[in-house]
């Protein structure tokens, strides 16, 4: 035989050892994590550093998991790299992600010098505090990031200039609930961000934006129903102005503090980029909302222009239309800007009749002894006005009366404030004061909007109390369905910032005297309610949250009025059908009050269809429940 000679030896070797090598990479990677985390820096977690959570994952993964990072400072520089995906990082209270470097610091330019840089496409993070502490020191990036589909749902951005770098010129961002802070461009770059409902704060007089559009991109920044604040001795701050020639940013029903120049936009020393940007402005409001004195080379939308914004538009996108199903799908966005008509009083009716032939509906009729008031705005959201109407006793009382404020159902997308035009005719004509306001529901906005809405309306109430002869120690909260939900809510968190909102007479408390739970549920995580448990995030839940119930479960919990309840939590009376899911968390919660000794009730109806308040043969008896129950508490 033949020796072989060395080359064909060295093939043979070379291919044993790249073979070797598949099979170990493969191996490592089926090695590597796919399912959820928990960092700790005490380390009761998985893990006690960020960094080394992210590099244990599995790259590109086949479903999403979540990462949760205990409250504590981290101070990390943290990379999500391109190879990673489908990861939600979810912190506590307290979560703190913060790094110092900045540009000029050795080497170091501006894109070097984040705190946190996501590279990977389909990241959301939550709850989440990302600063860069290096100080007014020039360019200090906080958040630099350049994924495609990602979300930013209740965090804050802390730095000074540059604080959130937004790149990828086919990248998509939506930034929601978010408090974002700077000195100058503190929002700059190429993508499509979407910021909704978020606090920007300005340090000093500087520039909000500093927009590097793609001439080819349809939208650049999108500023929708955001709040525009400043410190004290800030007065000089534009909206922004272009990094590059063909920057796009539009500001949508966004309330403009009185620190945002007349002009509102800067050219930066160039004038060939007034005809080059797009700079547009649309039912703005507040004292820097001057859409007379705007610079001339700015717009200000038509209505059929801004209708142009909508969420599913802004984030279509045109490289991968199998992947724009991340934005456009009904389940995950939710927002239609359609009025839901599906549930009425009458389509409740027609089912409940299928399966409890003794229902009838409840007349519809005037009473010679109650008022009626109709149509009042008790709030705006830019130019939408928010509606409530009053019923109150005829007979004039020597005494202010107690007043109620009634919640309409419609699982937080459909219904409206008629629903209980008759419960409110009962209860005035016991003597109280009641109001039904509307509030945005989900094809309008995500949660807690909702949450927003009524405690205007609840502030609204005490500022008009001497109008409507109302005692302000004495007002209760009702509802029924989602509505009896948003009551327990109310009442569980009076007083907490996260949920007031900020538009009107935030001198007044949210505290209330009672709530009337009528079939709400207490949690939307207890294994009793069954919602966002279906494989196609068809749930009532789902769309008002904007995530499934897997995908944000610290956002479900967190909207649970079981994870706030307390010492400070109002007397409750719940009132329910025999539909069991519609009391979850109901037993747990009472447990609570008991430990407070604070008074609770239940009254159940058995054999009774969910929309029971609504008919005959239970809506007297719940005319009655509520009024005796009222009646104890407020004596």
């Amino acid at each position: 035989m033949k020796n072989l000679s060395p080359f064909p030896l060295f093939k043979i070797y070379l291919s044993l050892f790249l073979s070797l090598m598949m099979i170990f990479s493969a191996n490592s990677q089926a090695l590597k994590i796919q399912h959820d985390l928990v960092v700790a820096k005490d380390g009761s977690g998985d893990f006690r550093y960020i960094q080394d959570a992210i590099d244990a994952i599995r790259v590109y993964l086949p479903k999403r998991i979540t990462v949760r990072i205990k409250k504590g400072v981290y101070k990390e520089k943290v990379v999500i790299p391109s190879t990673l995906s489908n990861v939600t990082f979810v912190g506590e209270d307290g979560t703190v992600i913060s790094y110092d470097d900045f540009s000029g610091k050795g080497k170091m330019e501006t894109f070097d010098s984040y705190t946190m840089k996501i590279m990977g496409n389909d990241i959301t993070l939550e709850n989440l505090i990302i600063e860069n502490t290096a100080g007014r020191v020039g360019q200090a990036v906080a958040l630099h990031i350049e994924g495609d589909r990602c979300v930013m749902r209740k965090c804050r951005f802390l730095g000074n200039q540059d604080t959130i770098f937004t790149s990828g010129e086919n990248a998509r961002q939506h930034f929601i609930n978010c408090y974002i802070e700077g000195t100058v461009d503190f929002i700059f770059g190429s993508s499509t961000s979407l910021f909704e409902n978020c606090i920007i704060h300005s340090k000093l007089n500087g520039y909000v934006s500093a927009a590097s559009t793609p001439n080819w991109v349809n939208y650049g920044y999108v500023f929708k129903n955001c709040k525009l604040t400043a410190d004290a001795n800030v007065d000089k701050v534009f909206l922004g102005r272009p990094w590059r020639s063909y920057a796009k940013t539009v500001f949508i029903n966004c309330e403009l503090g009185k620190h945002i120049v007349a002009e509102g936009w800067d050219n930066w020393s160039n004038v060939a980029n007034e005809s080059t940007t797009f700079y547009g402005e649309y039912k703005n409001f507040g004292d820097g909302a001057n859409a007379n004195a705007r610079a001339k080379w700015s717009h200000q939308l038509t209505d059929d222009e801004a209708s142009e914004y909508t969420t599913e538009k802004i984030f279509a996108g045109s490289i991968n239309p199998a992947l724009n199903k991340f934005w456009t799908q009904p389940s995950l966005i939710g927002i239609t800007g359609k009025i839901d008509t599906s549930y009425s009083n009458y389509s409740a009716y027609q089912g409940s009749k299928k399966t409890h032939p003794i229902t009838e509906i409840v007349p519809e009729k005037t009473l010679s002894s109650v008022n009626e008031s109709k149509a009042i705005t008790y709030g705006k959201i830019g130019e939408r006005a928010l509606l409530l109407d009053v019923f109150s006793p005829k007979k004039i009382a020597k005494k202010a009366l107690p007043a109620i404020m009634i919640i309409h159902g419609g699982g937080w997308r459909t219904g409206n404030r008629t629903q209980h035009y008759q419960l409110a005719r009962r209860l005035a004509e016991l003597g109280y004061v009641c109001f039904t306001p509307e509030y945005r529901l989900s094809t309008e906005a995500l949660f807690p909007a909702a949450v927003h809405d009524l405690k205007t309306a609840l502030r609204w109430m005490k500022a008009n109390a001497q109008t409507y002869n109302i005692d302000t120690n004495r007002i209760a909260i009702l509802g029924f369905s989602a509505g009896g939900e948003l009551s327990a809510f109310m009442g569980v968190t009076a007083e907490n910032s996260v949920f007031e909102g900020s538009n009107g007479n935030l001198n007044y408390s949210s505290k209330v005297q009672a709530v009337v739970d009528i079939d709400g549920i207490l949690s939307f995580v207890h294994p009793e309610s069954g919602e966002g448990d279906d494989s196609k995030h068809t749930s009532a839940a789902t769309y008002w949250f904007g995530y499934p119930k897997k995908d944000n479960p610290s956002l479900w919990e967190d909207a649970s009025s079981l994870t706030h309840v307390g010492k400070n939590t109002p007397p409750t009376l719940f009132l329910n059908s025999s539909v069991d899911r519609m009391h979850a968390g109901r037993d747990d919660f009472r447990k609570v009050l008991d430990q407070y000794k604070i008074y609770s009730e239940v009254h159940s109806f058995p054999d009774a269809p969910h929309s029971f308040c609504l008919f005959n043969p239970w809506f007297e008896p719940t005319v009655k429940y509520v009024d005796e129950f009222l009646k104890k508490i407020l004596k």
